[in-house]
This record gives C-alpha cells, structure tokens and sequence, in this order.
C-alpha cells in the first residue's frame, strides 16, 4: 500500500535543488585543514553560527518540526550517549589515559556538528542541498590528496602515504570516494547536480588509487545491490549483463596494468590467503585479525563497560606481544571489536541499536522514494565496513552517518505524509459518494 501511494512524488520534484554555500565552505575547510586547530575551530563557530542565524532570523524565533525535535532526541542519544559514556569512562572506569589523545575532543566536536545538523536539516530538500556540498567538497579534498601526494605514494599508507599532507589518510579518503561515486549519479538523476556524472567517474578513480581495500570492497558493495535489487526482472538481467562485461574489462586492465597489479591484484589476493589461513601473506591483515582477537579477549574480561576511553590502544601498549609477535599500538581497525574493547556491551547497545533502526526504516521505505533506495543501500553497505573501519573516530565518516540517517528518516516521514495525505483524499472521496 504504501509503494503505490508514493508514486505520486514526481521524479523531477528536486530538480532545483542547489548546494548549500556555507556547508560546502566548512566541509572543504575541513577536510583540507583538519590538523590545525585554530582553523578547524574557527570553522566549527561559523557553521554553528550559520545554523542559529538561519533558524532564528528573521521572526526571532526558533520554530521547531515536531520531527526535527524527534531528529535531536534521536541524535543526542545515539551521538551524545557514545560520547557521554566515553567521558564518564574516563571519570569511573577507564583502564588508563593515553597522553596527547584527541579521541574525546574529536567526538565533542562532531557532537556539536551533528547536533547543527540534525537542528538545521528539517526537510528532504535540504539534506539534498547538504549532500551536493559535501559532493563538492569531497572532490576538492580528492584533487588535494592527489596533488600533494607524490605519486610514488599513490596505493601507500604511512607518513608519506596517501592524503597524509592535508591531514587525512588513504582509508578516510577512500570511504569518502565509494560513497560519493554512487550519490553523484543519484543526485544528477534526481536534483540536476551539475557534472554529477563526471564526479562520479573522478571518484571512482580516486578510490582505486588511495589503494583503501576496504573502500574498493565498499565500492563493490554498492554497485552489486543496486545490480541485484530490481523488482523489474529484465532491467535486473540487463544490469547484471552490463555489470559482467564491465567487471571483466576493469579486471583485465588491473590485470596487465603494473601499478594496478601490484597494489590491487596482488594485495587483495594477499588479503583472502591471510583471511582464509592458506599463508600469512599480509603483516596488516593478520594484525587486523589479531586486534579482533585481542578486542575479545578484553570484552570476555570486562564485558559491560569496556576498558573506557582509548582502552584497546593503552592495552596493547601495556601488552605488546602477542602469540609471539610485537602489536602495534593503535585502534582496533573494526568498530565492532573497537567498543567492545571500550565500552563493552553498552557501547555496541548505544551506537547499533539505533544505527539498525535506521537501517530497518530505510529498508521498510526503500521503494518508497526516488532517492531512498540508494540511501538504504549506503547506510548498508557502512555498516558491512565497520568491520574495517571506526566511524565515529573521523569527521569525514561522521558526516557521512549524520546525513545518511538525516536522508532515511525525513525521506520516510515523507512518505509516511504523503500516505495519510493520500488516505485522508481517499476517505472524503468515500464519504461524498
């Protein structure tokens, strides 16, 4: 019922939609100059700034949706519970402090952000808005990362390695790049997004060569469901067809391509012979496995509240070695077993339990909106990449939780308005009859 009564939103209904000017300003800022203080700062009081002008003037007023209230509600326990928990940890139960962290100062502040956010964004056409400014800006950190990354660089990490000099690093550059490459063709189709095609194809290069495996794997994730999922069977066959031929072309080029083989190919299949046991052939995905098992080891030992803030790092530095081999201090590299290091079971409650929410509402309403669908299909295929990634440790990947969740829960309340809008029309048409 609900399908059929949402085929009244027109696919043209946001065509004019355009970019927001002082979002685009402070995302691009803040991927370029995360690292200096005093200008991510300034930055952070001007978009704050934006947002409270822009909701108080002209009336003078803060006039609130009861859904943009429900938005905050949600958003504070979600958000604002992760970030509560982590600083009561260091107050009652953290295993130690780890000098110079900036782990809690980094969640306050995307708390701040978030809340701006979720206050500011009260309508699907202006989390619409939101997304092209991040789309360009996105691509702004791209052509940044690649021009002041050596290209001898390019597929590395380390020091030197990848987006490194403006502060940011292959993997978050990556995950940026894999979601973008398909929120750009969404956008073009549904909001005219100028060049939206040619970001796309820009990004999908972009990913490839910050040589992330996780965001190449999230890419793949992407596009295999968009292939997969169709209710129409011949549009589905064809897509799949396509989607074979290109596949086999790009492997190919990888294939026979040195740089690629070397940084793809063969890392990848570094990658399923350490998975699968055959041979260790990957130092960093047999670390990988072994942070995973040292995360439980620590949940089994304190399994309601974690080790607190940064506790999986202070234990490896106080427990370096591991079935013989030295660990390197540093987080998990898995949200997961990340909070179950620090925060135990009421960390994985607090940041899943609303997160599947979310994820069971898009899914419910996937069909329901021209550009639902995609986004149930992003939040997806994020959540599968936790195992391989800590979202809430980076503001590139907070924004993107943030305005994923923005776009699913205002495109299902529009759904939802349309049907009782649909069924009221409905009932007055019975009761004249």
């Amino acid at each position: 019922m609900i399908e059929k009564t949402l085929t009244a939103i027109p696919d043209d209904k946001y065509k004019n939609v355009r970019p927001d000017w002082a979002f685009f300003i402070y995302f691009s800022i803040m991927f370029l100059f995360y690292m200096n203080t005093v200008i991510q700062l300034a930055i952070q009081l001007f978009i704050l700034a934006y947002v409270v002008i822009r909701k108080i003037f002209p009336s003078g007023i803060v006039r609130l949706k009861k859904d943009t209230i429900k938005n905050i509600i949600f958003f504070v326990v979600w958000f604002g519970g992760l970030t509560l928990l982590f600083f009561l940890s260091t107050k009652f139960w953290a295993y130690g402090h780890v000098e110079g962290t900036t782990t809690l100062t980094d969640l306050f502040r995307c708390f701040g952000i978030g809340l701006a956010m979720f206050l500011y964004i009260d309508s699907t056409e202006k989390v619409l808005s939101i997304l092209q400014s991040f789309a360009y800006a996105s691509v702004i950190m791209g052509v940044a990362a690649l021009v002041t990354t050596s290209p001898s660089q390019y597929f590395q990490s380390g020091d030197d390695g990848f987006g490194q000099v403006i502060g940011q690093q292959r993997n978050g550059v990556g995950a940026v790049g894999a979601g973008m490459t398909v929120i750009c063709i969404y956008l073009k189709r549904y909001t005219d997004f100028k060049y939206g095609y040619y970001m796309s194809a820009f990004f999908v290069v972009l990913t490839v060569l910050t040589g992330s495996r996780g965001a190449i794997i999230q890419l793949l994730i992407l596009f295999v469901l968009i292939v997969i999922i169709d209710k129409n069977l011949f549009k589905m066959l064809t897509k799949v067809i396509i989607f074979v031929l290109v596949s086999t072309v790009v492997l190919l080029i990888i294939r026979n391509v040195p740089a690629l083989y070397e940084n793809i190919w063969l890392r990848f299949g570094d990658l399923f012979s350490t998975i699968t046991g055959e041979e260790i052939e990957d130092a960093s995905t047999q670390g990988r496995e072994f942070y995973k098992e040292i995360a439980w080891i620590m949940f089994k030992q304190r399994p309601l509240t974690g080790y607190g803030l940064d506790g999986f790092k202070l234990y490896l530095l106080n427990n370096p070695i591991y079935k013989g081999y030295y660990i390197d201090a540093t987080y998990s590299h898995c949200n997961f077993s990340e909070l179950m290091a620090d925060l135990g079971i009421m960390g994985l409650l607090i940041w899943y339990v609303p997160t599947f929410y979310i994820l069971i509402r898009g899914f419910i309403y996937r069909n329901c909106h021209p550009l639902s669908k995609i986004m149930f299909f992003w939040l997806l295929s994020m959540i599968i990449l936790d195992y391989a990634r800590i979202p809430w440790s980076t503001h590139p990947s907070s924004y993107q939780y943030f305005l994923v969740f923005l776009s699913i829960i205002l495109m299902s309340n529009e759904a939802k308005y349309i049907k009782r809008k649909n069924d009221k029309s409905t009932t007055q048409i019975i009761e004249k009859d």
